[in-house]
């Protein structure tokens, strides 16, 4: 499938990477990769930098100086692709003429993830600059009230969505241009007036947030993934398998890592366990860090029997507990008394691992790495109760036949 809109895009905009040619889904040598009017040869195309200096922003940028919602102690860094995405943008807004801008915004907001510059606000307001001033504004009340320039206005949409999906909050700038563009009572502005009310609300709601940038794949953003997982602030992080190879595409392909985690609670239970009783390493299970899945397993022991659980306390010694209740609760026919709960005894976790492979073999070292804590270990039999997770994906060339089953085939025991 071959994107429409990619063929607007002149020859060298929006960087070289490879992330960015699988948009387009064209070889980087093709002739017929040109503008729009049919030139084959873009004089803007390799434009040396950007004119307007700085490329964290330009005069019209955020004065604060921090647009991506960086923590104000952070270093500031350039993304990888800003400088080619800059370049991009310098030669546009140097080119004569509106034709085709709406078709290379939308082919910007699409390459703006793959170069990294997802997060950057003065660059959505370069694009907003690109589009035309006047054009699209509706003329009276009855064609405001047709909804006129349909696909126009979901560009605007597009770009707003864009921004709130990776945590870019519009500010005064953002309103006054897509006033310019799309007049006063248009989806784009009802949408960034919403944004303005209710993202300054919804920013600081998560106790736990993640950081702006994630860590690497691998050992790192396994450590960040653990650290959600424990609720115990004491839990301790501990690495039992480093990666071989430890950088790069083919970060553990030779030996994979093994990140675990477990606090003083859990080992005090884990002492405390019968080592007459087995415990069960259970998963995977999956965790999302925002657009990144990893799946973790767990060390778990058996429910409690009814004979193990708390005793119950007598109503006779605790005041908490009276022998008799009386209260006057008017209730009407409508109401139900009976409830439907589905009680689920789960034993205890003792431990948590994420590993670079959820075979039994590197969870079996994560086990034996435990018993350096754990001596109880040594002696409990561990039950591996792998595939309870989501099922693994399939590789990209093994397809399931259609039709029937196969019978079984039955064989003759050995002689």
């Amino acid at each position: 499938m071959r994107l429409r809109w990619a063929r607007a895009l002149p020859r060298g905009l929006w960087g070289v990477t490879q992330a960015t040619r699988s948009l387009r889904q064209r070889p980087a040598g093709n002739p017929a990769w040109g503008d729009p009017h049919g030139d084959p040869g873009d004089p803007h195309g390799d434009a040396p930098g950007d004119p307007h200096g700085d490329p964290r922003g330009d005069a019209h940028g955020d004065p604060s100086g921090d647009p991506s919602g960086d923590p104000p102690g952070a270093a500031p860094r350039d993304p990888p692709g800003a400088a080619e995405f800059e370049a991009a943008l310098s030669a546009l807004e140097a080119a004569p003429g509106r034709r085709g801008r709406l078709e290379l915004v939308e082919a910007a907001l699409a390459a703006m993830p793959a170069l990294g510059v997802a997060r950057e606000r003065p660059l959505y307001h370069r694009l907003l600059r690109l589009l035309p001033r006047g054009p699209w504004l509706p003329r009276g009340p009855l064609q405001r009230l047709l909804g006129p320039f349909p696909r126009q206005q979901e560009c605007g949409l597009r770009l707003l969505e864009q921004m709130e999906r990776h945590g870019v909050m519009p500010d005064a700038e953002t309103r006054f241009l897509l006033l310019g563009i799309f007049g006063p009572r248009s989806r784009p502005v009802r949408k960034c007036q919403r944004l303005l009310y209710w993202l300054p609300r919804a920013r600081h709601l998560d106790p736990h947030p993640l950081p702006p940038v994630l860590p690497p794949p691998g050992l790192p953003i396994a450590r960040l993934a653990l650290q959600r997982i424990a609720s115990d602030p004491d839990a301790r992080i501990t690495v039992f398998q480093e990666p071989v190879p430890g950088g790069g595409g083919d970060e553990g392909s030779v030996q994979p890592f093994i990140v675990g985690a477990q606090s003083p609670d859990q080992q005090e239970l884990l002492a405390q366990h019968s080592p007459a009783r087995p415990v069960f390493v259970e998963g995977p299970f999956p965790i999302w860090l925002r657009s990144h899945r990893l799946q973790y397993h767990v060390l778990r022991g058996d429910p409690p029997g009814p004979s193990l659980g708390a005793e119950p306390p007598d109503p006779e010694r605790s005041l908490y507990y009276p022998l008799s209740l009386d209260l006057d609760l008017e209730r009407g026919p409508w109401d139900d008394d009976e409830f439907d709960v589905d009680e689920v005894l789960e034993g205890p976790v003792f431990a948590l691992c994420v590993a670079g492979a959820g075979d039994r073999h590197t969870l079996g070292r994560w086990v034996t790495g435990l018993q350096q804590t754990n001596p109880v270990l040594g002696q409990t039999p561990v039950v591996f109760r792998l595939g309870g997770g989501d099922p693994p994906a399939a590789p990209p060339g093994l397809r399931l036949r259609a039709g029937p089953p196969q019978p079984p085939v039955l064989e003759p025991p050995p002689k």
